[in-house]
């Protein structure tokens, strides 16, 4: 009785599985984005972008930093 009854609940198992993995019907027109092929930087524009790029991750940073300075103040006494 235990055979049956493992083997019916693998082919279920196996089943549903199966039907999960078959997703959605890929339309026939899909919105993908077209990539910039037109565009080319030079190198002062390339090092302009790097930078504006840098300093913006080191304010994120900054403000990480201050705001989990603030948070752990009330926790951390120092060493």
């Amino acid at each position: 009785m235990r055979i049956p009854t493992l083997l019916s609940a693998l082919v279920l198992l196996a089943a549903a599985s199966t039907a999960n993995a078959q997703g959605r019907p890929v339309p026939a027109d899909p919105q993908v984005p077209k990539a910039r092929t037109g565009a080319t930087y030079t190198s002062e524009q390339s090092a302009a972008m790097a930078d504006a790029a840098r300093e913006k991750t080191e304010a994120l940073e900054r403000a990480r930093d201050k705001r989990m300075k603030t948070l752990t103040r009330g926790i951390c006494t120092g060493c």
